[in-house]
């Protein structure tokens, strides 16, 4: 099991968004806005290249082969394998490189929290990542139980993730001050969650999110441990 990842994604939390938040913070309020922002968006984009990355390294997964395989069912004849194994100078990267392409135009595309899901999955974490109640949405920590108190943001991993990339996409695509229409209809669908209609992304919510994708990247590094 390939986490190289995980580890790069930590250090980045660790040694660039951190100490940046900190810096940004003795700016007076009205200066650090724009830039608070642009240190959330780069925070949740390096999470999501990091579990593409991880869905990508370790294609060969059991989970992750079924869904690269599902959409192939196009017949190969014995002339075609052997023509194939001839060009192929390493077989196995050959199959490797088969399956991440067959990925990208599958895992990779969908929602985020739906790719993180599969990469829950392939990676046998055994507790309930989509619906159960584990996030303290007022610290970002990921804890054993916990009894939802807001409607307004989803407190299972899975839809926590995707409140998170939600504000990101606010703050990429729009004013940054409410989410977009389609994610509004997206959390609503998953997660049965009203976002609040006002958005605001302040220092407290970059470091509440690096909480919650170290304390994610901690059960992926646990379930890889398990598995190998």
């Amino acid at each position: 099991m390939n986490i190289q990842a995980l580890s790069g994604f930590k250090e980045y939390v660790n040694k660039q968004i951190l100490p940046a938040s900190s810096d940004v913070s003795n700016l007076d309020e009205r200066s650090r806005k724009h830039v608070q922002k642009l240190i959330y968006a780069s925070l949740v984009d390096q999470f999501d290249s990091m579990v593409d990355a991880m869905i990508l390294e370790n294609c060969r997964s059991e989970h992750l082969v079924e869904r690269a395989t599902a959409g192939m069912t196009q017949q190969i004849t014995e002339a075609d394998l052997l023509k194939l194994l001839m060009q192929s100078g390493n077989i196995q990267d050959a199959v490797d490189e088969k399956l991440r392409m067959a990925l990208r135009n599958s895992v990779l595309r969908v929602r985020h929290s739906k790719k993180l899901a599969a990469l829950l999955r392939a990676l046998e974490v055994t507790l309930d990542y989509q619906n159960k109640p584990k996030v303290n949405v007022n610290t970002g920590h990921v804890i054993e139980k916990m009894k939802p108190f807001r409607k307004t943001i989803p407190h299972s991993i899975c839809g926590y993730a995707d409140w998170l990339y939600s504000r990101r996409n606010a703050v990429v695509h729009s004013t940054g001050t409410s989410f977009l229409e389609n994610d509004r209809v997206q959390l609503k669908k998953l997660y049965n969650c009203e976002p609040a209609k006002k958005l605001v992304v302040k220092l407290s919510s970059v470091r509440m999110a690096a909480i919650f994708y170290n304390d994610v990247v901690s059960i992926l590094e646990q379930a890889a441990v398990e598995i190998s």
